[in-house]
């Protein structure tokens, strides 16, 4: 091995620990410290973080890296999830159904997925899921199976 290559290859690792220096000193803070507020109308007779009740579907809410509890799709009801630099959205549920009818994001593909039911899913672009990439905010319909297999932790 020549003088020149060894000198290349030590060049190359030290741009490869700037990277990751760089990465680690300015990689955003994750929100796993604690969940954005979420505020339910008509929790009592949703049932959300009580004992899982008989419903055909559930709302399983996820913001970064960290689930809300299980929200029973009962009847109707409004979410709102209000976090952090002003960001709102505002979720609309039904019995097994759910959309999220507003959000301050700058473009609104939320809001463009439509109405999630049991009965689209199979027919929906991006099928049980709605997702916020701005505020990574995900909402997925699953089944009362899948949510007593959650529960139990499988998942």
């Amino acid at each position: 091995m020549k003088r020149r290559d060894v000198w290349v290859i030590l060049a190359v690792l030290a741009v490869a620990l700037l990277l990751l220096l760089a990465d680690s000193l300015f990689r955003p803070a994750s929100p796993e410290a604690g969940l954005p507020t979420l505020t339910l109308s008509n929790a009592d007779s949703l049932g959300s973080g009580a004992a899982l009740r008989d419903a055909e579907s559930y709302l399983r809410i996820k913001q970064g890296r960290a689930y809300y509890d299980l929200v029973p799709l009962n009847g109707p009801g409004e979410i709102v999830i209000r976090q952090d630099k002003g960001w709102e959205n505002v979720i609309r549920i039904d019995k097994n159904s759910v959309v999220m009818h507003s959000a301050n994001c700058p473009n609104h593909d939320c809001i463009r997925q439509g109405m999630m039911t049991l009965d689209n899913i199979a027919t929906r672009v991006f099928q049980s899921w709605i997702t916020c990439l701005p505020h990574e905010l995900s909402l997925e319909l699953i089944t009362r199976e899948d949510a007593v297999r959650l529960t139990q932790g499988n998942p």
